[in-house]
């Protein structure tokens, strides 16, 4: 399989093929400790009670995150998901800066039926609950594809693809530059010009930049030599 794969049990794969299906329930894991960081928890809904999906005791917080291209094939070379996650509390663009914009973090995906939950997440609790009833499928982010003030996008690779790979100090972004603001690489130290989302301001404490080419030229100008450490020629390269 392109993605390393827990076995099923029949409870699970009966319910996979029922002809009435329950609410398939998608469970993330972001795992930054092989980076120093911490296990982070996701999920893209909320319980009955409106509040944090639980699953085997753990609470995973809503945060909104949009799967696609999960296909499995025992054949040909893998293929290549994309998570598409919000960035609105900016919260991916901190992460990345920290953890090498996340190439290498691992990533597995739980998913179970509504119905097998803890009953934690029900008021009248779920004596049908049944932690063992789940898919797990583990990956590792390959890159980070675009980062924007909104939202962000991961390509994931199966782990057997990954092990042993050197993973590349800089990650190529057409439109985002990877250095710190005011930092090394960066080298601004003028006045406060614009905040991350390129609006004006003279607030040193709001005074942060967008990461694009816009915020760059504010502070350097139209036609100085720019220390952009994005690759605008990168999108123009078919693979």
């Amino acid at each position: 399989m392109n993605a390393r794969i827990n076995q099923l049990s029949g409870v699970m794969l009966k319910a996979l093929t029922a002809a009435e299906q329950d609410v398939l329930v998608d469970l993330w894991e972001v795992d930054f400790r092989a980076l120093g960081g911490q296990v982070h928890y996701f999920c893209n809904q909320v319980n009955e009670k409106s509040q944090a999906v639980v699953w085997k005791g753990q609470a995973y917080e809503p945060y909104p995150i949009q799967a696609d291209g999960f296909e499995l094939t025992a054949q040909g070379a893998g293929n290549r998901p994309r998570l598409t996650v919000s960035n609105i509390m900016g919260f991916v663009t901190g992460a990345a800066e920290q953890y090498n914009h996340f190439a290498g973090v691992a990533v597995t995906r739980r998913q179970t039926y509504a119905k097998f939950l803890d009953a934690a997440n029900f008021t009248a609790g779920n004596p049908q609950a049944d932690p063992s009833q789940e898919i797990v499928s583990k990956y590792l982010v390959e890159r980070l594809v675009s980062l924007t003030a909104q939202s962000a996008v991961f390509e994931l690779a199966a782990p057997s693809e990954s092990d042993g790979a050197v993973i590349p100090s800089r990650v190529m972004l057409a439109n985002v530059c990877c250095w710190q603001y005011r930092g090394e690489g960066c080298g601004y130290t003028g006045r406060p010009v614009a905040d991350r989302f390129d609006m004006p301001t003279n607030d040193p404490k709001k005074d942060d930049c967008s990461r694009g080419l816009l915020g760059c030229k504010a502070r350097f100008g139209e036609g100085a030599v720019l220390p952009f450490g994005g690759f605008p020629s990168s999108d123009k390269v078919l693979s």
